[in-house]
């Protein structure tokens, strides 16, 4: 076992107007606390990040480096609710487009690393789904998008539905129980325009697409590009909104 340093790419519409250090606890399994030093600097794509890893060999420490820090990324995602997209690959040579991004400080790395770790540990399935909602934002293939997307809000469903004989049921009465919990009746849920086959017809597009049970034309990608931005405003909305219920505000000030 040796102390390794592994430097990586997180490339999105954020930056850091300074470079920052500090020092976090590293919890992924429950009673292995380890503390890991983070240096983080500006990219012209976004950032650098790099951080300790005490482990056994080179790959290996990427593998670490990479969870450790993408666990974090689910939780900044949320904050700024902009793709963020962190590889073990060589940086990626994309033209800079953005001309916005979000100025992300010391506190605000601390107070994610922090989230992370604690829903790691007591909510993992909603750090699960936080993960999910990240890769929905930066892929770019709407198919990928799609079942990103649907799979964060069935990680909630499926983690903390109300246990009874209609949500045994199956996914789509779990769906329902969590929309009604927070949101109450069909028609006040934003983004569905009171549609109420709106979780049905999504989650069978989930499963044709899942299940490989459509023929892929233009028509059918039209479809399902054109319920994207519901399916994102719905499943950010369910998450942060879910995770405020847990006591675990992702919005908290730092």
């Amino acid at each position: 076992m040796r102390i390794y340093s592994v430097e990586l790419l997180v490339s999105g519409a954020v930056t850091v107007r300074r470079a920052v250090e500090f020092r976090t606890d590293k919890e992924l399994d429950l009673g292995s606390v380890f503390q890991s030093d983070v240096s983080i600097k500006p990219h012209k794509q976004g950032f650098l990040i790099s951080s300790t890893v005490h482990t056994a060999d080179q790959d290996r420490a990427h593998k670490v480096a990479l969870l450790f820090i993408g666990k974090m990324l689910d939780i900044l995602v949320m904050r700024v609710n902009s793709p963020l997209n962190v590889s073990l690959n060589e940086y990626r040579q994309v033209t800079d487009r953005n001309i916005v991004r979000a100025v992300i400080d010391r506190a605000e790395f601390t107070f994610c690393f922090e989230l992370a770790r604690n829903l790691n540990l007591q909510e993992n399935k909603l750090l699960r789904a936080f993960s999910w909602y990240r890769k929905g934002l930066y892929t770019d293939d709407p198919f990928d998008k799609f079942l990103a997307l649907w799979n964060a809000i069935s990680v909630i469903a499926d983690g903390y539905c109300n246990d009874n004989e209609r949500t045994r049921l199956g996914v789509i009465n779990r769906i329902w129980d969590c929309f009604i919990t927070l949101w109450g009746p069909c028609a006040d849920w934003e983004y569905v325009g009171g549609n109420d086959q709106w979780v049905n017809d999504n989650n069978e597009i989930r499963n044709k697409i899942a299940h490989g049970g459509v023929t892929i034309d233009a028509r059918y990608v039209e479809n399902v590009i054109s319920n994207l931005p519901a399916v994102q405003n719905v499943a950010y909305k369910l998450l942060t909104q879910w995770a405020t219920r847990l006591g675990r505000n992702v919005f908290q000030q730092v």
